[in-house]
């Protein structure tokens, strides 16, 4: 016999409890059909993930809008790249750590096709179609050109087996590919090959390379607790993107069908030779008998003239009916909400938006952009990056950290930039942040990282095009300070010596 649990009072007596205390946990009848099933968050990504993961990949080749939505979600979080700035304490440091970065961002790829920016790019690409994306430190040696002798290599998500799952000696056990020492991380099983390109049976640990976790950034959101391998951004909008993709691909077709009947010509009665014919092909019914014109092509402004007792009935142009638009929109609407991006930007239509609604919405999207620009492409990937290029310069000699094996995050102190947004309104917004200097709600420093600049290279830019304007001045006998350049007045002083 089964025994329900009963929730008791205070005074031993189980509560009554009235109804469903919870709309969403209605069973029947509004419920009925409603499957929900307890499942954790990496079950659940070993059954769906690499069906979600070849899907979005297929969309994002094929569906317009799909891919617009990851395109631009990619250029808005990463735009031209990503400025890293030490901001270690030691100021020889910091100046021999900036400087070699300069040199080394553009060393990273080892095609040599990538910049760290086309970098990012492909990685956030890679994350938001694939679900995750792994970046191996590869070292390189001295002769191949770098200073700081690593590069990265990209591997997707199929590099890492989904499906091995082995428990090893102890307490280490490889989940999904990720081998784990109690819950921390300590390597990664890659394929030697991309799994796709060959043909691949039972995967075993004999057929796979262990890369230590020192050496793999995984980029990915976890959306769940616990969660070990990355989801698709894409897997709430794949099966609205694929049947509304369907039906428009279906309606095209049709006024495209349709377009290329123009009238049909009909008699009010047969006569006697017609019956040669079946009326419903046009095909004689005898092979003795010439089969007449299906069709007529006829130039344009040319009058037709019939024989006695036939019409011509010209077709309509084609309607879609009262609120196709309003629902094409709708559906459009729901898709824009799946991908986590605002319809107007999705589809460029802005019609009927004030200027305030369209700042609104925009900084509404900015937030969940900048969100990730932090913590995941920030945090994961850049910060990741840094700490092997800072562990490569003193490896290298490069900069002099005594206390680093003790005090290494000293070292690693940096200033993540991304790129900075447009103006919405150029005028009021450079206002705005003069005036939050001046009132001190803010400082120089903060707003150029914020406009993802360096303020020390502006200063310096500036005072180099000071300089080199006060010298042109002096060559040609003008006085720069009555002259309407770099604060100076409107020029309608006399010029002095």
């Amino acid at each position: 016999m089964t025994r329900q649990s009963v929730i008791l009072g205070l005074d031993g007596k189980s509560l009554a409890v009235g109804g469903q205390p919870y709309e969403g946990a209605t069973r029947t009848p509004r419920g009925h059909g409603w499957q929900a099933p307890a499942i954790g968050p990496n079950r659940a990504l070993a059954a769906a993930g690499p069906v979600l993961r070849n899907r979005s990949r297929q969309a994002h080749r094929n569906s317009p809008y799909l891919r617009s939505a990851i395109e631009k979600g990619v250029t808005a979080e990463v735009g031209k790249g990503v400025v890293l700035i030490s901001t270690c304490k030691d100021p020889d440091v910091k100046e021999a750590l900036d400087a070699l970065w300069k040199q080394h961002q553009h060393c990273l790829d080892p095609w040599g096709d990538m910049t760290f920016g086309a970098i990012l790019q492909q990685l956030s690409r890679a994350r938001k179609t694939g679900g995750e994306v792994f970046i191996r430190r590869i070292p390189t040696t001295i002769k191949a050109g770098p200073r700081v002798p690593f590069e990265l290599e990209i591997l997707e998500a199929e590099f890492c087996p989904m499906e091995l799952n082995k428990r090893l000696a102890g307490n280490r056990r490889i989940v999904q590919g990720v081998e784990l020492l109690g819950r921390k991380k300590v390597a990664f099983w890659f394929h030697k090959q991309h799994p796709t390109d060959l043909d691949w049976g039972t995967v075993t640990i004999n057929d796979l390379v262990r890369v230590p976790a020192r050496d793999v950034i995984h980029h990915y959101q976890a959306t769940r607790p616990g969660q070990i391998r990355g989801e698709p951004g894409t897997s709430a909008a794949l099966l609205k993107d694929r049947e509304f993709t369907e039906y428009s691909d279906a309606e095209l077709v049709r006024k495209k069908t349709r377009s290329a009947f123009t009238g049909f010509l009909y008699r009010e009665n047969f006569a006697e030779d017609d019956m040669e014919f079946d009326p419903q092909t046009g095909k004689p019914l005898y092979e003795d008998v010439a089969a007449p014109e299906q069709s007529q092509e006829v130039a344009v402004g040319t009058i037709l003239r019939g024989m006695a007792g036939e019409k011509l009935q010209l077709f309509e142009g084609d309607s879609t009916g009262a609120g196709y638009a309003d629902f094409i929109k709708s559906q459009m609407q729901q898709l824009a909400a799946a991908l986590d991006i605002p319809y107007p930007v999705l589809t460029g239509d802005w019609s009927g938006l004030s200027d305030r609604t369209i700042r609104a919405i925009l900084n509404e999207y900015r937030r969940g952009v900048a969100s990730d620009q932090l913590n995941l492409l920030g945090f994961q990937v850049c910060l990741g990056v840094w700490r092997w290029f800072v562990d490569s310069c003193v490896l290298m000699g490069h900069i002099s950290a005594p206390d680093f094996a003790d005090n290494p995050w000293a070292y690693y102190a940096l200033d993540i930039r991304p790129d900075a947004w447009r103006h919405l309104h150029p005028e009021q917004d450079i206002r705005s942040r003069d005036m939050a200097i001046k009132s001190l709600y803010s400082n120089p420093e903060r707003e150029a990282a914020d406009c993802g600049a360096d303020l020390d290279e502006n200063m310096a830019a500036t005072a180099r095009t000071i300089k080199k304007w006060r010298n042109i001045c002096a060559e040609n006998d003008l006085n720069p300070d009555n002259l309407p350049m770099f604060g100076g007045s409107t020029g309608d002083k006399e010029t002095e010596e």
